[in-house]
């Protein structure tokens, strides 16, 4: 089964943060063996790449890459009019970088790997934590 990765989650996950979930941390790991799959929605890898800069910790960010580039089960979801189109109904999110990543979740038809509380209670896709 495919999941969709939130930014908090990937990043806590290659940097080796403890404040990824068991559940969330399996997952990884799973895909890390080649037993699962892990959409990233390319505003994910934007907001990463931004954060990693900000905080002086573009190695984290080549990691990233290097991670997506050489993994079979890392996919980075592009975004196009149909993300937009999906994420233009999802009003409860008020944030439209959560909205986005979101509309890729359901359009995918995976649960997404997340902790944010506002995605969670929207109930618009199944969430993993």
């Amino acid at each position: 089964m495919p999941y969709v990765a939130d930014t908090h989650s990937l990043v806590w996950f290659l940097s080796g943060d403890s404040q990824l979930s068991s559940k969330a941390k399996e997952i990884f790991d799973a895909t890390e063996k080649g037993e699962a799959i892990i959409i990233v929605p390319i505003l994910v890898l934007a907001e990463i790449m931004f954060l990693c800069e900000r905080k002086h910790q573009q190695p984290l960010f080549s990691q990233l890459v290097d991670t997506l580039q050489k993994g079979t089960n890392y996919f980075v979801y592009d975004l196009g009019l149909d993300i937009v189109l999906a994420a233009k109904d999802l009003l409860q999110l008020p944030d439209i970088h959560d909205r986005l990543i979101v509309a890729t979740a359901k359009i995918a038809q995976s649960p997404i790997i997340t902790r944010d509380r506002v995605i969670k209670k929207s109930n618009y896709i199944s969430v993993i934590w």
